[in-house]
C-alpha cells in the first residue's frame, strides 16, 4: 500500500475517538529531550519517520493516548471498552506511538512534573541560532498550567486553540505586536525580529494544518484480510528500532488474547518483585512459566497458539492464586530477605533468578541449608557471568536435569556447579575474583549484607544511594610522596560505600582524622573498616605508605574471611 499524507490536526483530532494504541504498545517511555528534538526537528523542516496504522474491527482491547503526560498512570485506566469491542471499527498506531504522544501533548495536552503539577509547553517565537549547549534552534520550555508566561515564550497549543482559526501570517502579527511593547528593538533589529517570529508561527502552523509532513501507510483490515497474526509479526519489525520489543513482547501480547486476566497479573507480578529494587523484567516471569509447564525457557508466541496454547494460559489463570502466587512471593521475600537486592546495580544478570523460582514453585518453605544453597548459586552465577550466554538453554539444561524433579529435594548446588565446569565456567571464589575491580559494587553490596544484614542501598532518600569511597583519598595515593599505580589505589581492601552526601561532604580528609570524628559521634566506625586494631583506635590510620598497605591488605584479609564461605557454601 503507498503512503498518504494527513494533517497532524486530522491525526489530534482523531485521537481516542477513532485512533487507539493496541493493547501490545509499551509505555510511553519519551524523555523531555528526546520530545524537544522531535519538535526541533519538525521546525527545522527535517523529515520524521513515517507512521503506521492499522484499521479493524477485531476485538482487541484499546488504550487511549494521554490527556496528560504521567508516567506514573495505570494503563489500565485508559482502556476503552467500548471501542475494543468486536465489530467495532477503529484505527491503532502500530509505529509512531512516542511521536504522536508528543505532538498531541504539544499542541493539545499537557504533562506531569516531578512535584505533580501539570506542564504546558512553550518555545521561544524568536528563536533562529543553534543553541551550542543542546544543538538545537528551538528548545521546548515547560510552565504549569496557569502560570504568568511573557512572550517571546509562546505557548504552543495556542496555535490549535487561541489562534485556531487564523493564518500565520495573522497570528504572527498579533504576536508582533504584543512584543513591540515588551523589547525595546531598534528598527532593523525590530524587522529582524518580526521576520522571525513570522517564520516561526508559520513553520508551527505548517506542522499542524499542511498535508506533506506526516505520512501514513494505513492497513485495512476492515477491507482486507490482514490476520492478527501478520500484525503482531509486522508490529515487532517496525518496533524494532526506537523502544525496542522483542520476542517476549509478541508472546506477552499472544497471551493477553487468550486471557483478560493474565496481563494485570504478570505486571502485578513484575511490580510486586520490582520492589526489591531488581527492576523484574515481564520476560523473565514468561521463563518462569513457561519452565515450571516444561515448556522450555524460549519465549515465542508459537508457545501460546492453538489448542495447546489456550489450554497452557488457562492452566496457568486457574492456578494463579493457588500456586503461581505463592511461588513469586516466596521469590520476593528470598529476594528481599536474604538477598537483600535494593539497586539493580547489584544485579548483574536477573536471568539466574529464574532457577530460584523454579525450585521455590516445587519447594515452597526451604530450609536454612537449602536458603544458603540458593544465595551461594546467585552469587556465584554474578560473579562467573553464569548466564551471559546461550540463557535458554543453560535454563533449559538446569530444568531438565535438576529442577523440575527436585521437589522435597536439597537445592542440587554441587550438580550444577559441575555442569558450569564442564563449560569453562569459573564455580569457585579466591582471592583473584575479590581483587576483580569490575565487580566492586556487587562484592561490596554482598560484604554489607553478610556483615550488618542490610544492603548499603537500604536507603529512604533516593539521592544519597550509596557511593563507592576510597578510605584513603584516592587523590592523595595517586601523588608523592604514594605515586600509586590505579590497581594499588583502586582495591577491594581500600573500598566501603558510603552514602553520596556523606561521600561530599567527606571529600580528600585523612583517614584518621574523618573516622577519628565519626566515631566520636557514636557511630560504629568498625562496620566500614573490619580491622579491629584500626577499628579501636582510628589514630592508627596514618598517612603513610607501610600503614595504607598493613592495613589495605589486612581489611582485604577480613573481607574475603566474611564472604568466602557464603560463596562457596561452606
Amino acid at each position: 500500500m503507498a503512503y498518504k499524507p494527513r494533517t497532524l490536526f486530522r491525526i489530534i483530532s482523531d485521537i481516542n475517538t477513532d485512533i487507539f494504541l493496541p493493547h501490545i504498545q509499551r509505555p510511553f517511555v519519551w524523555e523531555v529531550s528526546q520530545m524537544d528534538k522531535l519538535f526541533d526537528s519538525l521546525m527545522r523542516g527535517y523529515p520524521v519517520q513515517t507512521l503506521l496504522f492499522w484499521k479493524t474491527k477485531e476485538d482487541i482491547k484499546a488504550r487511549k493516548f494521554m490527556d496528560v503526560i504521567n508516567p506514573e498512570l495505570d494503563l489500565h485506566t485508559l482502556y476503552d471498552e467500548n471501542k475494543s469491542q468486536s465489530g467495532v471499527e477503529k484505527v491503532f498506531v502500530l509505529d509512531g506511538q512516542q511521536r504522536i504522544q508528543t505532538l498531541f501533548c504539544l499542541y493539545a495536552g499537557k504533562l506531569v512534573s516531578s512535584g505533580n503539577k501539570e506542564l504546558e509547553a512553550y518555545v521561544d517565537i524568536t528563536s533562529s541560532e543553534v543553541d551550542e549547549e543542546t544543538g538545537q534552534v528551538y528548545n521546548l520550555k515547560f510552565f504549569e498550567v496557569g502560570a504568568t508566561v511573557q512572550l517571546p515564550l509562546f505557548r504552543i497549543k495556542d496555535v490549535m486553540y487561541k489562534y485556531g482559526s487564523q493564518s500565520a501570517d495573522e497570528i504572527g502579527d498579533d504576536v508582533n505586536e504584543s512584543l513591540d511593547t515588551i523589547l525595546a528593538d531598534s528598527d532593523s533589529a525590530k524587522k529582524d525580529r518580526e521576520k522571525r517570529v513570522r517564520k516561526n508561527i508559520g513553520r508551527m502552523r505548517a506542522i499542524l494544518k499542511e498535508e506533506n509532513n506526516f505520512w501514513v501507510e494505513e492497513l485495512d483490515g476492515v477491507a482486507n484480510s490482514y490476520p492478527y497474526a501478520t500484525i503482531l509479526e509486522i508490529f515487532v519489525r517496525v518496533n524494532s528500532g526506537g523502544t525496542k520489543l522483542d520476542a517476549s513482547d509478541l508472546m506477552f501480547a499472544a497471551m493477553k488474547e487468550l486471557s483478560p486476566k493474565i496481563e494485570e497479573n504478570l505486571e502485578n507480578m513484575a511490580e510486586l518483585l520490582s520492589n526489591g529494587g531488581v527492576d523484574f523484567e515481564i520476560e523473565s516471569i514468561l521463563k518462569c512459566l513457561l519452565l515450571v509447564n516444561d515448556k522450555g525457557a524460549a519465549v515465542n508466541p508459537n508457545k501460546f497458539s492453538g489448542a495447546a496454547g489456550t489450554a497452557l494460559v488457562k492452566s496457568i489463570d486457574d492456578n494463579w492464586d493457588t500456586r503461581y502466587i505463592q511461588a513469586f512471593q516466596a521469590l520476593r521475600d528470598f529476594i528481599v530477605n536474604d538477598l537483600k537486592l535494593d539497586s539493580p546495580k547489584v544485579v548483574r544478570s536477573q536471568k539466574s533468578l529464574v532457577p530460584i523460582f523454579e525450585y521455590l514453585f516445587f519447594n515452597l518453605t526451604p530450609t536454612h541449608a537449602n536458603k544458603t544453597r540458593l544465595k551461594a548459586f546467585f552469587y556465584k552465577a554474578q560473579l562467573f557471568n553464569w548466564f551471559s550466554s546461550s540463557t535458554d538453554g543453560i535454563l533449559d539444561y538446569l530444568h531438565n536435569n535438576y529442577l523440575k524433579s527436585s521437589a522435597g529435594s536439597d537445592f542440587p548446588i554441587t550438580q550444577i556447579m559441575g555442569y558450569f565446569d564442564t563449560r569453562k565456567k569459573n564455580t569457585s571464589f579466591d582471592r583473584n575474583t575479590l581483587t576483580d575491580h569490575s565487580l566492586r559494587y556487587f562484592l561490596l553490596h554482598l560484604l554489607y549484607v553478610e556483615k550488618n544484614s542490610t544492603s548499603a542501598f537500604n536507603v529512604l532518600l533516593k539521592n544519597n544511594a550509596p557511593h563507592i569511597d576510597h578510605i584513603y583519598p584516592k587523590s592523595k595515593l595517586a601523588k608523592p610522596p604514594f605515586s600509586l599505580q590505579p590497581s594499588d589505589v583502586n582495591h577491594i581492601g581500600n573500598y566501603r560505600f558510603v552514602g553520596a552526601n556523606d561521600n561530599i561532604r567527606k571529600r580528600a580528609e585523612d583517614p584518621a582524622s574523618y573516622f577519628g570524628k565519626v566515631s566520636q559521634g557514636g557511630f560504629d566506625i568498625a562496620r566500614h573498616l573490619l580491622v579491629t586494631s584500626y577499628s579501636a583506635n582510628p589514630d592508627l590510620l596514618k598517612m603513610d605508605l607501610t600503614t595504607y598497605l598493613d592495613f589495605r591488605n589486612k581489611r582485604l584479609d577480613e573481607i574475603y574471611n566474611i564472604i568466602e564461605p557464603i560463596i562457596n557454601f561452606k
